[in-house]
């Protein structure tokens, strides 16, 4: 059957609309607004049932059954929408993998409108390859690896709330796996077409994960290199299996599965969980009473943060103290909350140090949605206290340290560790840039002070 124009927009804009319909009804069954601020009827099944379902202690007999269909209509209608734009995409000569976009929410009209606003392309007379891969082929391949990555992701984070080994390693090794398998059960289609499809499978992995809120562009952004790497190490393994012997590859393929619970065992007895102390030091031209006064009555920090703070992560803003001695209390604010702090160490001129009884979201999250449902931005990584020390120098300077100590249960912790080291890094090199600036220019004003 032709793939036209009117065809395509057709089907697909019905499609979306037989979707609405549904969220539009499910949000008026719950005695929500049908047309919402943020416009929750575009937005599939998250933001209806893993609200009601993974966050809601109110979910009775009926409405989880109710949400259940939804979120069956969701995934039938994401399917149909990818399997029609990969379709239009070969029809014209598109990419496949910005085809792939069409199941995004809020962008996936104008993608769908780009796709049948294409014209079809007339193909040229070229030698075949000697086993080229199918559109057929290549699809049943991306779909499979969607699939498997958004099921993994649900069964470590949602189910077993670990971010480990089976989410960064396990996951993307399965997923490579399985679509390098799909490609080459029938025929070698080479090494590098064999990349292709599994680093497409792994974008729309990620499409996926963003397109059902459970994860966000910034976290799957820094975790892409780990995810290709490992994935494509999978896929070189699923292509390696069909060779070897395509009548016993699906039970070496299966057999990749059996790691799967051990690393789950492995993340839920033996978590990531490491500990580092970071110092930070910085030479102010300024008396110790003037870095103290700086210190306690901190202010707003006008300096911009670096770019990837811009984008999401957490990064201080400006800090107050309500009281004064052992026991007062520090707000610390950042672009994505506040951090509550008890001082547990108050020596004027020379040393304040404090714990943090709470921190912010270490990040906010790029996303369509108000709310991404990801457990890692609460509490797998954790600030546990801090200390200012103020040491003054023999040439009159003063050099103000800064002491923090911290938590991750992020892994593989090779991984993230020094993405985090370096974000504690920049964040206190940014704040004692500013204390030292605010006291330099205490320091040089007070001449001016008993001049007039």
């Amino acid at each position: 059957m032709r793939n036209t124009r009117a065809r395509y927009l057709g089907a697909s804009l019905a499609t979306l609309l037989v979707q609405y319909g549904v969220h539009g009804l499910t949000h008026a069954a719950f005695g929500q607004k049908v047309w919402g601020a943020h416009l929750d009827l575009f937005l599939p099944a998250p933001g209806t049932v893993l609200e009601f379902i993974f966050r809601s202690k109110q979910a009775n007999s009926t409405r989880i059954p109710v949400l259940v269909l939804v979120a069956i209509v969701d995934v039938t209608v994401a399917w149909v929408l990818l399997r029609s734009a990969i379709r239009r995409a070969s029809a014209t000569n598109r990419s496949s993998l910005l085809a792939c976009l069409a199941a995004v929410p809020l962008i996936q009209i104008p993608v769908i409108g780009w796709l049948g606003g294409s014209k079809p392309f007339e193909a040229t007379q070229v030698p075949a390859a000697a086993n080229p891969l199918s559109l057929r082929t290549a699809a049943t391949g991306l779909v499979a690896g969607l699939v498997v990555a958004v099921l993994l992701e649900v069964v470590s984070t949602l189910l077993f709330r670990t971010y480990g080994f089976v989410l960064f390693l396990g996951s993307p090794f399965i997923v490579g796996c399985i679509t390098g398998y799909i490609g080459n059960r029938r025929s070698d289609i080479g090494a590098w077409p064999t990349t292709r499809l599994v680093l497409g499978a792994c974008f729309l992995g990620c499409v996926g994960l963003l397109a059902v809120a459970l994860e966000g562009v910034l976290c799957l952004v820094m975790a892409a290199p780990l995810i290709a790497m490992t994935a494509w190490l999978g896929g070189l393994v699923g292509r390696a299996l069909t060779l070897k012997g395509r009548g016993s590859a699906p039970g070496r393929l299966a057999s990749s599965f059996v790691a799967l619970p051990l690393l789950l065992v492995i993340d839920r007895v033996a978590p990531p969980d490491v500990a580092f102390e970071s110092v930070e030091s910085i030479r102010v031209d300024a008396p110790q009473r003037d870095v103290w006064e700086a210190i306690v009555h901190m202010g707003p920090i006008p300096e911009p943060p670096p770019v990837p703070f811009r984008w999401g992560l957490a990064y201080p803003m400006s800090g107050s103290i309500r009281g004064s001695g052992v026991g007062a209390i520090r707000e610390g604010v950042f672009s994505t909350g506040v951090a509550y702090e008890r001082v547990t160490a108050w020596h004027p001129d020379e040393e304040l140090a404090f714990i943090v009884l709470s921190d912010p979201p270490t990040l906010h999250e790029l996303s369509p949605y108000r709310e991404v449902h990801a457990p890692h931005l609460n509490g797998y990584f954790r600030t546990l206290d801090a200390r200012f020390t103020i040491t003054p120098l023999a040439d009159g300077h003063t050099q103000l340290s800064l002491t923090t100590h911290h938590q991750l249960l992020l892994g593989p912790t090779l991984y993230w560790l020094p993405i985090a080291k370096w974000a504690v890094y920049t964040n206190k090199r940014r704040v004692l840039a500013h204390f030292a600036e605010q006291a330099e220019a205490t320091a040089a004003a007070k001449p001016t002070r008993r001049q007039t």
